[in-house]
Protein backbone atom coordinates (compact mmCIF):
# COMPACT_ATOMS: atom_id res chain seq x y z
CA UNK A 1 0.00 0.00 0.00
CA UNK A 2 1.44 3.03 -0.82
CA UNK A 3 -0.25 6.48 0.27
CA UNK A 4 1.40 10.53 -0.66
CA UNK A 5 1.28 13.52 1.07
CA UNK A 6 1.81 16.29 -1.65
CA UNK A 7 3.56 19.56 -1.48
CA UNK A 8 3.99 20.66 2.55
CA UNK A 9 5.29 24.28 1.90
CA UNK A 10 8.13 25.50 4.37
CA UNK A 11 8.51 29.17 3.70
CA UNK A 12 12.16 30.06 4.75
CA UNK A 13 12.48 33.40 3.03
CA UNK A 14 16.69 33.41 3.57
CA UNK A 15 19.42 34.72 1.95
CA UNK A 16 22.72 34.28 3.68
CA UNK A 17 26.41 33.28 4.17
CA UNK A 18 26.41 33.50 -0.21
CA UNK A 19 23.87 30.88 -0.37
CA UNK A 20 20.52 31.98 -2.18
CA UNK A 21 16.98 29.84 -1.20
CA UNK A 22 13.97 31.38 -0.65
CA UNK A 23 10.51 29.06 -0.26
CA UNK A 24 11.19 25.22 0.15
CA UNK A 25 8.06 22.99 -0.92
CA UNK A 26 8.68 19.51 1.12
CA UNK A 27 6.95 16.69 -0.55
CA UNK A 28 6.03 13.88 1.18
CA UNK A 29 4.84 9.83 -0.02
CA UNK A 30 4.57 7.59 2.21
CA UNK A 31 4.94 3.60 1.49
CA UNK A 32 3.23 0.78 3.87
CA UNK A 33 4.16 -3.36 3.29
CA UNK A 34 1.53 -5.07 3.24
CA UNK A 35 2.05 -7.98 6.07
CA UNK A 36 4.97 -10.35 5.87
CA UNK A 37 7.22 -12.65 7.69
CA UNK A 38 10.21 -11.35 10.06
CA UNK A 39 13.41 -11.25 8.01
CA UNK A 40 11.73 -11.30 4.47
CA UNK A 41 13.11 -8.68 1.84
CA UNK A 42 11.08 -5.38 1.23
CA UNK A 43 12.00 -2.83 -1.22
CA UNK A 44 9.60 -0.20 -0.75
CA UNK A 45 8.88 1.81 -4.44
CA UNK A 46 7.79 5.41 -4.31
CA UNK A 47 5.70 7.11 -7.47
CA UNK A 48 8.05 10.09 -7.43
CA UNK A 49 11.41 7.83 -7.60
CA UNK A 50 13.52 5.27 -5.94
CA UNK A 51 16.53 6.57 -4.35
CA UNK A 52 19.84 7.30 -6.83
CA UNK A 53 22.86 6.12 -7.42
CA UNK A 54 24.15 9.08 -9.34
CA UNK A 55 23.66 11.73 -6.84
CA UNK A 56 26.31 14.21 -5.39
CA UNK A 57 26.58 11.95 -2.12
CA UNK A 58 26.68 8.65 -3.45
CA UNK A 59 29.20 6.33 -2.09
CA UNK A 60 30.72 9.49 0.30
CA UNK A 61 31.06 9.24 4.03
CA UNK A 62 30.21 12.22 5.89
CA UNK A 63 33.18 14.33 6.66
CA UNK A 64 31.65 14.94 10.42
CA UNK A 65 29.20 12.73 11.97
CA UNK A 66 28.17 13.38 15.44
CA UNK A 67 26.74 11.14 17.42
CA UNK A 68 25.66 7.22 17.27
CA UNK A 69 23.92 5.81 14.00
CA UNK A 70 24.13 2.48 14.40
CA UNK A 71 21.35 1.89 17.26
CA UNK A 72 19.61 -1.45 17.16
CA UNK A 73 22.04 -2.96 14.70
CA UNK A 74 21.66 -0.50 12.08
CA UNK A 75 24.38 -0.20 9.33
CA UNK A 76 24.97 3.72 10.09
CA UNK A 77 26.63 6.73 8.31
CA UNK A 78 27.24 4.38 4.83
CA UNK A 79 23.78 3.54 4.58
CA UNK A 80 22.98 7.07 3.39
CA UNK A 81 24.64 6.75 0.58
CA UNK A 82 24.83 3.48 -0.95
CA UNK A 83 22.02 4.18 -3.28
CA UNK A 84 19.30 1.68 -1.84
CA UNK A 85 16.35 1.58 0.65
CA UNK A 86 15.65 -1.71 0.63
CA UNK A 87 14.98 -3.68 3.72
CA UNK A 88 13.59 -6.47 5.15
CA UNK A 89 10.46 -7.30 7.94
CA UNK A 90 10.88 -6.67 11.53
CA UNK A 91 10.60 -9.05 14.58
CA UNK A 92 9.61 -6.05 16.91
CA UNK A 93 12.41 -6.04 18.62
CA UNK A 94 16.26 -4.83 18.67
CA UNK A 95 17.31 -7.91 16.90
CA UNK A 96 15.18 -6.98 13.97
CA UNK A 97 17.21 -6.79 10.53
CA UNK A 98 18.31 -2.91 11.21
CA UNK A 99 20.64 -3.16 8.57
CA UNK A 100 19.18 -0.93 6.26
CA UNK A 101 19.56 2.27 8.58
CA UNK A 102 21.05 4.71 10.09
CA UNK A 103 19.26 6.11 13.12
CA UNK A 104 19.11 9.56 13.57
CA UNK A 105 18.14 11.29 17.38
CA UNK A 106 19.20 14.65 18.60
CA UNK A 107 22.42 15.96 19.29
CA UNK A 108 23.35 13.76 16.29
CA UNK A 109 24.11 15.20 12.51
CA UNK A 110 26.11 14.40 9.26
CA UNK A 111 28.01 16.33 6.97
CA UNK A 112 29.01 16.31 3.66
CA UNK A 113 31.29 18.05 1.60
CA UNK A 114 30.25 17.84 -2.18
CA UNK A 115 33.70 18.14 -3.64
CA UNK A 116 33.37 21.54 -5.42
CA UNK A 117 30.76 24.27 -5.62
CA UNK A 118 27.04 23.48 -6.78
CA UNK A 119 23.92 24.87 -7.09
CA UNK A 120 21.33 22.13 -5.90
CA UNK A 121 18.36 21.48 -7.72
CA UNK A 122 16.98 18.96 -5.04
CA UNK A 123 17.43 17.31 -1.61
CA UNK A 124 15.84 14.10 -1.22
CA UNK A 125 15.93 12.25 2.10
CA UNK A 126 14.65 8.16 2.32
CA UNK A 127 13.74 6.89 6.20
CA UNK A 128 11.13 4.70 7.78
CA UNK A 129 11.76 1.28 10.37
CA UNK A 130 10.67 -2.16 9.71
CA UNK A 131 9.12 -2.76 13.07
CA UNK A 132 7.32 0.43 14.07
CA UNK A 133 7.77 3.21 16.29
CA UNK A 134 10.78 4.74 14.33
CA UNK A 135 9.65 6.27 11.23
CA UNK A 136 9.02 9.90 10.87
CA UNK A 137 11.33 12.27 9.89
CA UNK A 138 12.76 15.46 11.76
CA UNK A 139 15.56 17.37 11.37
CA UNK A 140 17.43 20.61 10.31
CA UNK A 141 18.74 20.91 6.69
CA UNK A 142 21.38 23.46 6.13
CA UNK A 143 23.55 24.46 3.54
CA UNK A 144 26.96 25.93 3.49
CA UNK A 145 28.86 27.90 1.12
CA UNK A 146 32.31 28.75 2.74
CA UNK A 147 33.57 24.80 3.20
CA UNK A 148 31.72 24.72 6.19
CA UNK A 149 33.18 27.16 7.77
CA UNK A 150 29.30 28.67 8.27
CA UNK A 151 25.97 27.11 7.91
CA UNK A 152 22.66 28.30 6.70
CA UNK A 153 19.41 26.83 7.93
CA UNK A 154 18.04 26.00 4.46
CA UNK A 155 14.77 24.21 6.00
CA UNK A 156 13.14 22.19 9.30
CA UNK A 157 11.49 19.04 8.41
CA UNK A 158 9.28 17.28 10.97
CA UNK A 159 6.41 15.01 9.65
CA UNK A 160 4.79 14.19 13.27
CA UNK A 161 4.07 10.87 14.49
CA UNK A 162 5.09 9.30 11.18
CA UNK A 163 2.81 6.08 10.12
CA UNK A 164 0.74 4.69 12.84
CA UNK A 165 0.11 0.98 11.96
CA UNK A 166 -1.13 -1.67 14.09
CA UNK A 167 1.36 -4.50 12.88
CA UNK A 168 4.74 -3.85 14.34
CA UNK A 169 6.55 -6.15 11.57
CA UNK A 170 5.54 -4.69 8.77
CA UNK A 171 7.74 -1.78 7.16
CA UNK A 172 6.88 1.79 6.90
CA UNK A 173 8.77 4.20 4.60
CA UNK A 174 9.07 7.39 3.65
CA UNK A 175 10.26 9.38 0.87
CA UNK A 176 10.83 13.54 1.54
CA UNK A 177 11.94 15.58 -1.28
CA UNK A 178 13.29 19.38 -1.01
CA UNK A 179 12.51 21.38 -4.17
CA UNK A 180 12.13 25.67 -4.47
CA UNK A 181 9.21 26.72 -5.15
CA UNK A 182 10.02 29.76 -7.37
CA UNK A 183 14.19 30.19 -8.20
CA UNK A 184 15.78 28.40 -10.76
CA UNK A 185 17.63 25.92 -7.48
CA UNK A 186 17.10 24.98 -3.91
CA UNK A 187 20.11 26.42 -3.05
CA UNK A 188 23.55 28.43 -4.77
CA UNK A 189 26.87 28.37 -4.26
CA UNK A 190 27.01 25.24 -2.01
CA UNK A 191 30.03 23.28 -0.80
CA UNK A 192 28.40 21.14 2.42
CA UNK A 193 25.56 20.09 3.41
CA UNK A 194 24.57 19.19 6.84
CA UNK A 195 21.37 17.26 8.36
CA UNK A 196 20.88 17.77 11.90
CA UNK A 197 18.96 15.23 13.26
CA UNK A 198 15.73 15.94 15.84
CA UNK A 199 13.91 14.29 18.47
CA UNK A 200 10.23 13.28 17.22
CA UNK A 201 9.71 9.57 18.03
CA UNK A 202 11.06 7.10 20.83
CA UNK A 203 14.22 9.23 20.59
CA UNK A 204 15.58 8.13 17.29
CA UNK A 205 14.22 7.29 13.62
CA UNK A 206 15.76 5.75 10.71
CA UNK A 207 16.92 6.38 7.75
CA UNK A 208 18.32 4.73 4.72
CA UNK A 209 19.10 7.30 1.87
CA UNK A 210 20.30 11.24 1.53
CA UNK A 211 20.34 12.38 -2.12
CA UNK A 212 21.56 15.43 -3.11
CA UNK A 213 21.08 16.77 -7.10
CA UNK A 214 22.53 19.73 -8.44
CA UNK A 215 25.01 21.16 -11.19
CA UNK A 216 28.82 22.17 -10.53
CA UNK A 217 29.25 26.19 -10.89
CA UNK A 218 31.99 27.40 -13.12
CA UNK A 219 34.52 29.14 -10.35
CA UNK A 220 37.23 31.27 -13.06
CA UNK A 221 39.98 29.77 -12.33
CA UNK A 222 39.33 26.91 -11.19
CA UNK A 223 41.24 24.60 -13.73
CA UNK A 224 40.72 21.44 -11.91
CA UNK A 225 37.07 21.09 -11.28
CA UNK A 226 36.58 21.13 -7.74
CA UNK A 227 35.49 24.59 -7.17
CA UNK A 228 38.14 26.06 -5.31
CA UNK A 229 41.34 27.86 -6.76
CA UNK A 230 44.44 26.81 -5.69
CA UNK A 231 47.99 25.14 -6.66
CA UNK A 232 46.36 22.58 -8.18
CA UNK A 233 45.09 24.54 -10.60
CA UNK A 234 47.83 26.40 -11.77
CA UNK A 235 49.63 22.99 -11.84
CA UNK A 236 46.65 21.79 -14.62
CA UNK A 237 47.77 25.10 -15.98
CA UNK A 238 51.41 24.81 -16.40
CA UNK A 239 51.31 21.35 -17.30
CA UNK A 240 49.52 21.94 -20.69
CA UNK A 241 51.13 25.67 -21.04
CA UNK A 242 51.06 25.93 -25.31
CA UNK A 243 48.83 23.20 -26.14
CA UNK A 244 45.18 22.85 -27.38
CA UNK A 245 43.04 21.07 -24.63
CA UNK A 246 41.28 18.00 -25.10
CA UNK A 247 38.13 20.29 -25.41
CA UNK A 248 37.85 23.74 -25.38
CA UNK A 249 37.38 25.09 -21.59
CA UNK A 250 39.21 21.68 -20.27
CA UNK A 251 43.12 20.93 -19.61
CA UNK A 252 43.93 24.44 -18.63
CA UNK A 253 42.56 26.11 -20.45
CA UNK A 254 40.25 28.18 -18.11
CA UNK A 255 40.02 31.42 -20.28
CA UNK A 256 38.19 29.43 -22.78
CA UNK A 257 40.11 30.07 -26.64
CA UNK A 258 41.15 26.51 -27.22
CA UNK A 259 44.46 27.30 -26.39
CA UNK A 260 46.43 26.72 -22.84
CA UNK A 261 48.22 30.34 -23.05
CA UNK A 262 49.49 33.66 -20.61
CA UNK A 263 45.88 34.27 -20.52
CA UNK A 264 44.84 31.27 -18.52
CA UNK A 265 47.60 31.60 -16.01
CA UNK A 266 46.76 35.68 -15.95
CA UNK A 267 42.74 34.71 -14.97
CA UNK A 268 43.75 32.18 -12.07
CA UNK A 269 46.72 35.07 -10.80
CA UNK A 270 44.14 37.52 -10.47
CA UNK A 271 41.62 35.11 -8.81
CA UNK A 272 43.92 33.32 -6.60
CA UNK A 273 43.72 34.13 -2.99
CA UNK A 274 46.80 35.89 -1.13
CA UNK A 275 47.37 32.41 0.70
CA UNK A 276 47.36 31.05 -2.49
CA UNK A 277 49.47 33.35 -4.18
CA UNK A 278 52.22 33.25 -1.30
CA UNK A 279 52.32 29.50 -1.84
CA UNK A 280 53.19 29.54 -5.24
CA UNK A 281 55.66 32.28 -4.15
CA UNK A 282 57.61 30.58 -2.17
CA UNK A 283 57.70 27.30 -4.87
CA UNK A 284 60.13 29.73 -6.29
CA UNK A 285 59.33 28.16 -9.96
CA UNK A 286 59.50 31.01 -12.87
CA UNK A 287 56.17 31.94 -13.88
CA UNK A 288 54.47 30.44 -17.50
CA UNK A 289 54.80 33.84 -19.39
CA UNK A 290 58.18 33.55 -18.29
CA UNK A 291 58.99 30.39 -19.52
CA UNK A 292 57.60 31.01 -22.69
CA UNK A 293 59.36 33.74 -23.56
CA UNK A 294 62.78 32.07 -22.62
CA UNK A 295 61.47 29.49 -24.85
CA UNK A 296 60.30 31.97 -27.72
CA UNK A 297 64.52 33.26 -26.92
CA UNK A 298 65.84 29.81 -27.24
CA UNK A 299 64.35 29.01 -30.62
CA UNK A 300 65.10 32.93 -32.03
CA UNK A 301 68.56 32.04 -30.86
CA UNK A 302 68.87 28.99 -32.25
CA UNK A 303 67.27 30.29 -35.68
CA UNK A 304 70.26 32.63 -35.97
CA UNK A 305 72.80 30.22 -35.16
CA UNK A 306 71.66 27.76 -37.82
CA UNK A 307 71.69 30.66 -40.75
Amino acid sequence: MCRSIAAITLATLLASQGVCHAVVVASLETNVAPAGTAGDPYNPTFTAGGPSTTDLLEGLLPTVAIGNLTQENSLGASALTNGTVATAYGSGDANSAHIAYATGGPGEEVTYALGGIYDLDSIVIFGGWNDAGRDAQSYDLYVSSDGAQNFSLLTNYNNGNGEEQGVVTTPVSHRVEFTEDSLPNLATGVTHVKVDFLDVENGYTGYTEIDVFGSLVNVPGDADGDGDVDLDDFFVISNHFFTTPSAIGLDGDVEPDNIVDEKDFRLWKSVASASVLAEFAALGVPEPSTLALIGVSMGLLAGRRRG
